[in-house]
């Protein structure tokens, strides 16, 4: 192996591989390391110029891809880079998730995938989701409530991680008000260490079962997400209990993770940018467009991953069969040569192809929701709390950011102000974990 001329944080050696097939562009990086998670937009930037495809030795061994190029052309092949062997790489020192353990449908893959999918997307489709808007908007007021005439809180922990929380559950027909507990099982498998993660998960999938066995022998279901889970057919049969608590598992990892990591990675640029806070209070109508935006800038599931169904050429190296491949949608949402000074945030960018949601037949199912979700909890932060300032000085954040960029906690304070409802009782049983 001999080293290029690239040593800067992330440096680049070259691999010689057969005769005939391109040298391979190696790089030392842990996905799941305190390095990536300190500097990952660090990174993102020096490979997008010296190397928008490397392969790393680390987590099992895998391809880094950080060009917009590249990482759409792979996230739109599903017969190539393929979803059912697992969309996330081990630690260090762990082995890989057996497939056909995790979230589903995100590691199901075409023809299946569309078949697993609707019966869910009708009931999350841009119209439904704007019907719930109202409901949406009085639950931010009423966890704003708990905490407004103190002056002082935290975004996160009373706001942007109980509010999806609570919305999945009600999606669910579940008990909405164990959102902490659910939330202390979710945060505890994705960031825990194994054991404890192990433990978090059989509790989970424990609670799980025993909603998914009662609504099943329901005569009169509601319409609603579980409903059509249980209910879900692929192939003319209706999918299999392990099945249907994977797809739930799914619908509360997006609900308890991804959305409250995009509002917080929001709320420190607002905080930090006076400017562009001020553009937002005035301008709200800008908020829609400004929200595809903060989800280019700020996406907190920075990449998922995919394996190579098979042995090919792709973008001037050769891969091979069994490989796995790191699409990171972060980096690609910053590449220059898709997005004209992509660290500046720009409310009115147009075009903006971000890829924050991933892209083809497994992008985000709750894409519309988090969308109406962020864009409330941002607009009554900016309605009634305007003048927050952040109390820290670095604001803490999971510690793996391959498995999510998020804060763990936005500690705020500001001039005190009136609750809205009067009667708004206590709107968490806790602090979130």
């Amino acid at each position: 192996m001999t080293t290029s001329d690239t040593a800067g944080i992330c440096p680049v050696t070259v691999q010689p591989l057969e005769e005939g097939a391109p040298p391979r562009p190696v790089i030392d990086l842990d996905v799941h390391g305190e390095e990536f998670c300190a500097r990952n937009y660090a990174i993102y930037d020096e490979l997008l110029t010296t190397a928008p495809l490397a392969w790393s030795q680390r987590n099992g061994g895998f391809w880094m891809l950080t060009g917009y190029e590249p990482v759409f052309e792979a996230t739109k092949d599903d017969d190539l880079f393929i979803s059912s062997a697992g969309t996330g790489l081990p630690k260090d020192g762990q082995e890989a998730l057996a497939p056909g353990t995790g979230p589903i449908p995100i590691e199901i893959d075409p023809p299946e995938t569309q078949q697993y999918r609707k019966p869910v997307l009708g009931l999350l489709s841009p119209k439904t989701v704007a019907g719930m808007e109202p409901s949406i908007r009085q639950m931010a007021d009423e966890f704003i409530d708990e905490f407004i005439e103190s002056g002082e809180g935290d975004l996160v922990q009373q706001l942007s991680t109980p509010l999806p929380a609570k919305l999945s559950l009600r999606l669910l027909g579940m008990d909405e008000d164990r959102w902490p507990e659910f939330v202390a099982w979710i945060h505890t498998i994705i960031h825990g260490e194994r054991a404890a993660a192990g433990e978090a998960q059989m509790a989970l999938f424990g609670e799980v079962a025993t909603v998914l066995e009662s609504r099943a022998a329901m005569a009169d279901k509601p319409e609603d997400v579980l409903t059509a889970i249980v209910t879900c057919q692929v192939n003319g049969e209706t999918i299999g209990f392990v099945e249907q608590v994977r797809y739930v598992f799914l619908v509360l990892l997006g609900g308890m993770d991804t959305t409250s990591g995009l509002t917080g990675n929001t709320l420190e640029r607002l905080a930090r940018d006076p400017a562009l806070r001020q553009r937002l209070v005035e301008r709200r109508d800008l908020l829609r467009s400004a929200t595809e935006e903060f989800l280019r800038v700020g996406t907190p599931t920075q990449g998922l991953a995919r394996t190579l169904s098979r042995d090919a050429e792709f973008h001037g190296q050769h891969m091979k069969a069994g490989e796995r491949v790191m699409l990171m949608w972060a980096a690609a949402n910053h590449d220059p040569a898709e997005f004209a000074d992509p660290h500046t945030v720009d409310l009115e960018r147009t075009p903006n192809r971000h890829m924050a949601f991933g892209v083809g037949l497994h992008r985000c199912l709750g894409s519309n929701l988090a969308r109406a979700m962020f864009q409330v909890m941002i607009d009554r932060v900016l309605d009634r709390l305007p003048d927050f300032e952040l109390t820290v000085g670095e604001v803490p954040r999971f510690h793996d950011a391959g498995n999510v960029y998020a804060p763990t906690s936005f500690p705020v304070r500001f001039p005190p102000g009136p609750r809205v409802s009067p009667s708004t009782g206590p709107a968490a049983a806790g602090p979130a974990q």
